[in-house]
Order: C-alpha cells, then sequence, then structure tokens
C-alpha cells in the first residue's frame, strides 16, 4: 500500500508526530522562555542597577556630621598637686578624670613621624595618595567577602569616621554612607588633620583612646618621647585591641608589633639598622602596665573631693550650665586643674583620724575639718573619720549642715556690733564694757524670757571678754538684742557669704545662740574665721590655684584672689586678744598648743538633756581650722565634747610640726590699756579692781570716774538666778529645732551657748560648755 504525502497530510489539519518535528517544537519552547527570562533579568538588572545607582547617588553627599576641631572637647582632665617640699613651681601629676574613654589630645607637630609611620604602613599604605578610598583594597575586601574570608578594606579615614559615628552595622548602607563620608571628610580637611584626629580617636586597649594615653599607660612616658619599637607595639595594637594590647597578650602584641616593623622596612619608612634594632628591642619589651581604668576610679582623698566640687561649682557658674552638664564638661574638657593640696597636712590628718582610739574608740562618732590659711588656700579637709571608700559621697566638712551653738557668736554678734560701733546701755562695745548677763523678757514667747546659760546662773554686768571667754547665752542676746539680729544675719550672708542659713535664721536665737534652722558647714565657719587671723580680711577658700582648658587657656585663676575687708583691723586684732583668752584659760583650753598663739571659740549644741553637736573653730598665726564632731543621726555626745578641741589640737600641731612660731600680725593701731572691772571703762586713779584690754587707739573708752561709771555695785553680783529665767526654757539657752515661726520670733530656731560657773570673786570661773542636766524638754542647741 502506498505511504500518504507527509506535507499533504499536516496540511490537511493533521498534526506532525515525527521525532524531527517534535524536537524542532521542544527547541522553540525553550528558547522563548530562555528569552522571556533572560528579558526579565534584564529589565530587573536594569530596574535594580538603576535603584542602586539611585540608592549610591542619593549618598554621594552624605555629610560629614562632625568636626573634627572639635574632637578635642571629649578629652581627659588631669589634677596635679604641688612637688614635694610643697613646691607649686613643681607641679605633678595626681589623677585623671574621664568617663567612658581615657584620652589625652596631642598635636599633630608632637607626635613623633615613627608614630605617624607606623600607623600608615600597617592600616593605609596607599593613605598620602587615595581620596579617602583605596578602591584596590575595596575591591580586595569585595572579592574575599565573597569567598567568606576576612579582609580590611577600609582606610584610615574610613576608620575615623566609624569611630566618630559609632555607626558600625554590618550593611551595604553603612559602607556606603561610610565610603561618601571618607570621601568628603578628605575634601574638607588635610591628610594632617585627618592623622591627627585618627592618632587621637582610636582605641589602643584598657580604655585609652589615642597614642598619649597609650604611650603613658603602656611605656609610662609621652608619646613624643617613645622610640620606633615602641610605636609600632602602639600601632599593632588597633586592628583588635583586646586580642594585641601588651597587658593582656603580650605575645600576640609581639608579633603584630614585628609585622609592623616589617611593613616600615618593606615600604622604606625605616632603615635596615632601625629596623634590624627594633627587632631586638621587640624581643625584651617592658611594659609599665599601670590600669588606666583603676586611675580613673581609684578613691580621691576628701581634699580631692572637696577640689572636684568646687570645679563643677566654678564651671556651672562661669558657663550658666547645670550640675550634671558641668559634671559631663569636667571629665571630658581635657582641663588640667591644679591643686591647692598641702599634701603633707592632708595626708597626715587622714592616717590621725583612722586611729583606732579617735573619740575614746567610739567607731561611730564622726566629724568634719577644714583647714586654710589667711590668704584663701585650703590645706587639708576631711569628710569624715573612715577610710574613704568612694568619689563624690557625702562631707561633715563641706556638705553636712549643723547647728552651731556658741562656736558663731564671734562672727555673728561680737565681731559685727564691736566693727560697727554699737551701744550697749549708752556705751560702744569694746574688749571691756560691760554686759547685763540676763535674760530677755518674752524670749520664748509671752512671759517667757530666755535664753538661760549652762551653769544655770546669770552673772550680772560682766565685760565683754569674759562674757565670750566663758560663752554666756544671755549676754550674747544682750548684745544681739541691741544691735538687731538682721544686723547679725547680713553680716553673716553679705560679708561672710554664709549659703545656708534661712530666712527664718534672721532671729536673736540663731544669731546669738546658734540654733540656726538648718545649721552651717565647717567649712563656711572657717572661712568666717580667717578674720581674726588676717586683720579682718575675708578671702574666698580656694582648693584649686588655676584650671586650664584643653588649649591651655586658663580659665580661673585663684593665685592673685582679692580680699574684702569685711571688720576693721583693729576690731580684728581685739576680737583675736579675746579669742585668744578662751584658748588660754576659757571654754577651749583642750585645743592649746604649747609655744603658739591660739585663738578660738567652742560651741555645742543641745536638743532638750541631749548635746548632738561639738565645734570648735579656731586659728594660729600660720593656719585657721574648724572641726565638728558628732554622730551622723544626732544622739548624746555631752560627755566627748573636749575630743573635738584635743583632735584639733592634735591635727593643727602635726601640721605646725618643724614650723618656727611666731606671733599675730596685729594691726598696729591696737594699744594695751588698763581697764576697770567695774565699769568697763579705762582706769581712773580710784579705780582699784583692774584688768588689762585691748582697744582701737583712736576710740579708747572714756576714763572711769571710780564712782557712778562703776555698774557692777549697782546690781547684785550673784544677777539673776535660774528660776528668774521662764522654767519653760533650756538650762542652756535654746530653740526648738522642730519649731518653725517667723524670722521676728527668736524661738524659730533657737540656741544656746554655755557659759561657766564663776567664782565669788569672778576672777576665776569654771563651768563646762554643756550642761548637767536640762530644765525643759525642748530641742535646742547650745555652745
Amino acid at each position: 500500500m502506498k505511504r500518504p504525502d507527509t506535507d499533504q497530510y499536516v496540511s490537511a489539519g493533521n498534526v506532525d508526530h515525527t521525532p524531527a518535528a517534535t524536537a524542532k517544537s521542544f527547541g522553540r519552547i525553550v528558547l522563548k522562555a530562555l528569552l522571556t527570562i533572560l528579558t526579565i533579568c534584564l529589565i530587573t538588572g536594569v530596574i535594580l542597577g538603576i535603584a542602586l545607582f539611585s540608592f549610591i547617588m542619593s549618598m554621594r553627599n552624605e555629610k560629614v556630621d562632625f568636626d573634627l576641631t572639635n574632637l578635642k572637647l571629649n578629652y581627659t582632665s588631669f589634677i596635679y598637686v604641688n612637688g614635694e617640699g610643697d613646691n607649686p613651681n613643681n607641679p605633678v601629676e595626681l589623677t585623671t578624670l574621664y568617663k567612658d574613654e581615657n584620652r589625652v589630645w596631642v598635636d599633630y607637630g608632637d607626635i613623633p613621624d615613627n608614630m605617624k609611620n607606623a600607623m600608615v604602613a600597617i592600616e593605609d599604605k596607599r593613605f598620602w595618595e587615595h581620596s579617602g578610598v583605596d578602591w584596590v583594597r575595596t575591591a580586595g575586601a569585595a572579592v574575599h567577602l565573597l569567598q567568606n574570608d576576612s579582609y580590611g578594606g577600609s582606610t584610615i579615614t574610613q576608620q575615623l569616621v566609624k569611630n566618630i559615628t559609632n555607626y558600625d552595622e554590618v550593611s551595604l548602607t553603612r559602607k556606603v554612607k561610610e565610603i561618601f563620608r571618607a570621601l568628603n571628610l578628605e575634601k574638607q580637611y588635610s591628610k594632617e588633620q585627618i592623622l591627627e584626629a585618627y592618632l587621637n580617636y582610636v582605641s589602643f586597649g584598657s580604655g585609652t583612646q589615642g597614642v598619649e594615653a597609650a604611650a603613658k599607660l603602656y611605656f609610662g612616658k609621652s608619646i613624643k618621647d617613645c622610640d620606633i619599637a615602641e610605636c609600632a607595639s602602639i600601632a599593632g595594637i588597633t586592628q583588635n585591641p583586646s586580642k594585641y594590647s601588651p597587658l593582656i597578650n603580650p605575645e600576640n602584641n609581639k608579633e603584630r608589633q614585628q609585622t609592623v616593623l616589617g611593613a616600615m622596612h618593606d615600604q622604606k619608612l625605616i632603615t635596615d639598622d632601625e629596623y634590624t634594632q627594633a627587632m631586638q628591642e621587640s624581643e625584651n619589651m617592658h611594659f609599665v602596665g599601670y590600669s588606666a581604668e583603676g586611675n580613673n576610679n581609684q578613691t580621691w582623698d576628701w581634699y580631692t573631693e572637696a577640689l572636684v566640687g568646687d570645679v563643677i561649682n566654678m564651671l556651672m557658674d562661669k558657663y550658666n550650665i547645670n550640675y550634671d552638664t558641668a559634671v559631663d564638661k569636667l571629665y571630658h574638657g581635657g582641663y588640667k586643674i591644679y591643686s591647692a593640696e598641702n599634701c603633707d597636712f592632708q595626708k597626715s590628718a587622714e592616717e590621725y583620724v583612722l586611729r583606732d582610739d579617735l573619740f575614746g574608740g567610739d567607731q561611730q562618732m564622726q566629724l568634719g575639718f577644714y583647714a586654710m590659711d589667711y590668704q584663701g588656700r585650703v590645706l587639708a579637709t576631711l569628710g569624715n573619720r573612715n577610710k574613704k571608700e568612694g568619689n563624690m559621697v557625702q562631707s561633715f566638712a563641706t556638705d553636712t549642715q549643723r547647728q552651731s551653738g556658741s562656736s558663731i557668736k564671734p562672727l555673728s554678734v561680737y565681731g559685727p556690733a564691736m566693727d560697727q560701733g554699737v551701744k550697749y546701755d549708752n556705751v560702744p562695745i569694746t574688749y571691756s564694757t560691760l554686759i547685763n548677763d540676763k535674760p530677755l523678757d518674752n524670749y520664748f514667747g509671752p512671759g517667757q524670757s530666755g535664753p538661760n546659760n549652762a551653769d544655770n546662773t546669770f552673772h550680772s554686768w560682766t565685760p565683754v571678754q569674759k562674757a565670750l571667754q566663758w560663752s554666756y547665752n544671755a549676754s550674747s542676746a544682750q548684745v544681739c538684742n541691741t544691735m538687731g539680729p538682721t544686723t547679725s544675719y547680713n553680716f553673716l550672708v553679705n560679708q561672710l557669704h554664709f549659703t545656708t542659713l534661712e530666712q527664718s535664721d534672721n532671729n536673736i536665737a540663731a544669731m546669738a545662740v546658734g540654733g540656726q534652722t538648718r545649721g552651717v558647714t565647717v567649712k563656711e565657719m572657717t572661712a568666717g574665721f580667717q578674720i581674726f587671723g588676717n586683720n579682718g580680711k575675708y578671702f574666698k577658700p580656694y582648693t584649686f590655684y588655676y584650671v586650664e582648658d584643653h588649649d591651655g587657656n586658663i580659665i580661673e585663676d585663684n593665685r592673685n584672689e582679692s580680699s574684702e575687708q569685711v571688720i576693721k583691723g583693729t576690731t580684728a586684732g581685739i576680737m583675736n586678744h579675746i579669742l585668744q583668752s578662751v584658748v588660754s584659760g576659757g571654754t577651749g583650753t583642750a585645743a592649746a598648743i604649747s609655744g603658739w598663739q591660739v585663738f578660738g571659740k567652742t560651741g555645742t549644741s543641745n536638743m532638750g538633756s541631749a548635746t548632738p553637736d561639738s565645734w570648735f573653730i579656731g586659728g594660729t598665726p600660720k593656719v585657721v581650722a574648724g572641726i565638728w564632731s558628732g554622730y551622723e543621726q544626732m544622739k548624746d555626745i555631752s560627755w566627748k565634747t573636749e575630743y573635738c578641741k584635743q583632735i584639733w589640737r592634735a591635727l593643727i600641731s602635726q601640721y605646725l610640726s618643724g614650723q618656727t612660731a611666731v606671733p599675730f600680725d596685729l594691726d598696729p593701731n591696737i594699744v594695751e590699756r588698763t581697764y576697770c572691772k567695774s565699769s568697763g571703762l579705762l582706769a581712773g586713779d580710784s579705780c582699784t579692781d583692774t584688768a588689762i584690754g585691748y582697744y582701737d587707739k583712736n576710740n579708747l573708752p572714756a576714763v572711769c570716774n571710780g564712782g557712778s561709771d562703776h555698774k557692777r555695785n549697782s546690781e547684785t553680783s550673784s544677777a539673776a538666778s535660774p528660776s528668774s529665767a521662764s522654767s519653760s526654757s533650756s538650762s542652756s539657752g535654746t530653740s526648738s529645732k522642730t519649731q518653725t515661726s517667723s524670722p521676728q520670733s527668736p524661738v524659730s530656731q533657737s540656741s544656746s551657748s554655755s557659759s561657766h560657773k564663776q567664782s565669788s570673786s569672778s576672777t576665776s570661773p569654771h563651768s563646762s560648755e554643756v550642761p548637767s542636766s536640762s530644765k525643759t524638754p525642748t530641742p535646742s542647741s547650745s555652745g
């Protein structure tokens, strides 16, 4: 049978199922699919390319949102102290202040070429040729990335960008931004500026940032003094600071150091001899290895504690910033602070109060101590009696406020009254003016007189010198009442710069006998008492000589601080004589130092029958110092008040040891005269009961007439008995700590001062600073 023709068969509508036809048809389908896929890929690639190009081009102007010139603002601050022998012309570094990063800025010109070359050789050998990005290394890094291999492709400029921005996300976006930022950075800054910033900014392990901090940490020297091997050792750290830190992994550092030296040699940055010598040195490297972190976190002594607080306050005032901002500025500003600390005095004081037998072995009793010279320099301070275990902690010398008791009397009552010519019973206040030691009417309220004296006795007409020597409360209240408590208050606040007083302290109880609302600090009391040793001048106490910013500009200088003449030199000198009698034969004899003139004033506070505070503020011709003692939580210390004076004497004696005793340099217009004890006036020919006093030669008292001028004979010498004062008042003449009232009421925070029992002859008083009993449960303060 004849086979049909294929073409006719197909043309007739039949399908060709021959093998050749089937293969041809399948090929066409595959070709169409491939063309379709290729078209899709091409279109997708174009779209992605356009998108990628647009993405990249959108970041071509990626801003450099930092200023290299401002990087110096984020650097470690330093505190320096006087050198050996308390020599301010030879300061030595005491400690560093920084947070998070220990960085010390060093200018490009002070960085040795070996350090620059070592870093460039190992991190970016084409640094001086490229424009921020090394495209050869970048391409190499991309190839290695595809092979899952690590390879650093970033230039020094790129690394600087990454370090400053702290933008280290692993992403294409980050890398592209980094590239463009690096390119733009090199348009804005020179190569030298970029390398300077890099060498000062990157991490070198163990908490250090920058080559200067690293050199000081690892080699105990400045980077400018480091040799080739040492520079190579530092340069080798940056790739992996923990792995290559010479303190943690010295062998790793040596291996990396030798790699750096090899790169420097290969790039002809060092000679053959230099390379050989450096390689030999690398085998026996010595690292200082002090802990940079430990140096920053070390516990300061109490002086540095006060110093840091004073610098923070200075920055707040100078730049009108808040506390937190000032702290941040201090820790990141790269300041150089030259401390005024007397290191020997500070050390001996801190060691002394660690004694187990301090306060008779009572480990709970605390103290605050503050000492300064008569030109404002703070010499030493103690915030408490324990071993200091932290920084930025509460200080009983500069922070804690406690009622002053009688220690305030020379500043608030007798000093300003004498200086301003206040008249008591129509007689100006002088060394010997007689004060009627009796209670004030309505002191505690209607019908309640006060304050009482600690010995429950009043002493009639008493010379100012004796009233202060034995701390009679009633006498002080009499003078304050005559002068007006507002005068006292304004003198303390405006002339002596007390900052802790409240408006409610504008009353007799707070001003005359020391019962303030919140109290006062040892620092401000000590600063006030300086006027009695330097002829009436007030110098603001300072703990630092001067402060330099990171550019070396002095921003605060206390070295030539001017003084304020707050009372006349003659007043200061007369008060000095009176206060010397407190120590030579009054309430402060426990503070006497053999061979030295010492002035001072004691004070205690009372709360009912308890005595929670004891004070002594005093001075010698070389130093003025104050001390407070008591419990952190107010408890009775009545039988321990002498310790305060004894500790003051011990601390000051240590400071004066080896120094030649000299007298006070008092105003030459002060003269010695004999006065009549019965009138307080200069002794006349008929006066028989006399004593020596000190006066302004241009303002002498009148001469006693020997008759009607006598006041002691006009009243009984025993004066008022305790029963003459209100039975509701404290036996020590006090005011309530718990009461609050208007400034017109003396009981808003009244306080009393101790006085001492006087013999019938009124020439040999004996008393206790603290009364043995109290007539009232009212919380109070006494001296």
